[in-house]
């Protein structure tokens, strides 16, 4: 069908060439007639495809992001991810602008993949009727050339996509950051260490993108003297006839009407099979975007899976070397829901266990520890910080007690007035 169409719209021109040159007013009202009604049907056409593109689009992303979130938010996968392991840059913008560009590149794709064989198809038929098996083998040659060049300098440009999504992210995270902890990072006037800091991401960003052009550039070149290099050669395919002089007989009307007719068909040809190339540098975005939603999906699954049959008992462990399984007997257990506030229901010594239990879940390289055990007897004092060390996590506590010292290597004493002092501790 709209095959068919765009055929009948590309031989007007042709058309036009003949009704002209007879000088026919009859004929030429019935053509401008008959023009503007193909005009009209193959511009509803395409806007039916864009509008079925952009249908596609919605349907696939609300799918493929409904599928994310539902593994995302599955148990403390969420937390799992943003919080204990690092090995995802951005999990967010993968989610979300990601996803966005994915569908959107694949919808472009789908309706294009869906119509080219049969385009092809029929320009090849009418391709061969116009300029015969030379035309078509030279075109067919042409594409396959074409398509070899283009998988060279395609072949760099994925990996450095998915190395620019990921800076991309990072600047972006880095933005928030500084938005959610705008009060903090002013009263410690630390505007001038982020702006440094982002700055700093903002650059590395930049020497990716331009990386990434400079590939580009090349792609570019190539995909458009490709296109160029296409209209002279439907030309000099036409050529080939005249000069064998296998149209001597036409009128120069006649003459120009059929190169017209021909040098369409020849270059709608040409076109397609370079939307088909076009196509290819589609194809790696997509690459690109799959590659970062599929390492995402992988991790979530792995960690919806393995991690938390392992977590809940991890959590159990701590309670108890903190000294708070009595807790879940009192809540009924670690998914059960309280309508009271924990501040005010628990003790000040039961809230630093319960703190101390979060700490050993987390283990961090180090903590600071502010008067964290100054509602605690020493014995439980001595057991938390015990507890750490042997957890591996590096002690930074600021206190009054002097039983704090036999826990540490090094005590720092601010003596006031901009005076200060640092012992090495004996060790005990």
């Amino acid at each position: 069908g709209p095959n068919l169409v765009i055929y009948q719209v590309g031989l007007i021109p042709s058309q036009f060439y003949e009704v002209l040159s007879e000088k026919n007013y009859g004929k030429l009202k019935n053509l401008v007639l008959f023009a503007v009604m193909l005009i009209l049907i193959n511009s509803t056409l395409k806007s039916l495809d864009q509008y079925i593109s952009s249908l596609l689009y919605v349907s696939w992303r609300k799918s493929l992001t409904e599928e994310l979130h539902s593994t995302y938010f599955n148990g403390h996968v969420y937390y799992t991810l943003n919080v204990l392991c690092k090995d995802i840059d951005n999990p967010d913008q993968r989610i979300s602008q990601d996803v966005e560009r994915l569908c959107k590149q694949m919808s472009t794709m789908a309706s294009r993949l869906l119509i080219s064989p049969f385009t092809v198809t029929y320009y090849t038929y009418q391709c061969f009727n116009s300029a015969g098996w030379i035309g078509f083998v030279s075109i067919f040659g042409y594409f396959v050339v074409g398509s070899i060049i283009n998988k060279i300098l395609i072949g760099p440009i994925v990996s450095m996509l998915v190395e620019q999504e990921k800076l991309e992210g990072d600047f972006r995270f880095k933005h928030m950051q500084i938005r959610v902890n705008a009060e903090s990072a002013a009263f410690y006037r630390a505007g001038k260490v982020e702006h440094m800091r982002t700055d700093r991401r903002l650059q590395m960003l930049l020497s990716t993108q331009r990386s990434l052009m400079n590939k580009e550039l090349w792609l570019y070149i190539g995909v458009n003297t490709f296109d160029y290099l296409g209209s002279i050669l439907s030309y000099i395919l036409i050529a080939i006839p005249i000069f064998a002089g296998d149209y001597d007989g036409l009128t120069p009307g006649e003459l120009s009407a059929l190169v017209s007719k021909n040098a369409f068909v020849c270059i709608y040809l040409i076109n397609c099979f370079t939307q088909l190339i076009d196509l290819s540098t589609t194809v790696s975005d997509v690459a690109g975007y799959t590659h970062r939603i599929g390492e995402l999906r992988e991790v979530m699954a792995y960690i919806a899976k393995k991690q938390w049959s392992i977590d809940d008992e991890r959590i159990l462990k701590y309670l108890e070397l903190v000294g708070l399984s009595n807790l879940l007997t009192r809540i009924g257990g670690l998914d059960t829901k309280v309508d009271w506030s924990w501040y005010d229901v628990l003790s000040p010594g039961e809230m630093q266990r319960l703190c101390f239990a979060r700490l050993f879940y987390l283990q961090p390289k180090y903590a600071v520890l502010d008067e964290a055990t100054s509602a605690l007897t020493e014995e439980a004092e001595g057991q938390l910080y015990k507890a750490c060390k042997q957890l591996g996590i590096s002690l930074i506590s600021l206190g009054h007690r002097s039983t704090l010292k036999k826990h540490h290597d090094i005590m720092l004493r601010l003596c006031g007035g901009g005076q200060w002092e640092l012992t090495k501790l004996k060790e005990a």
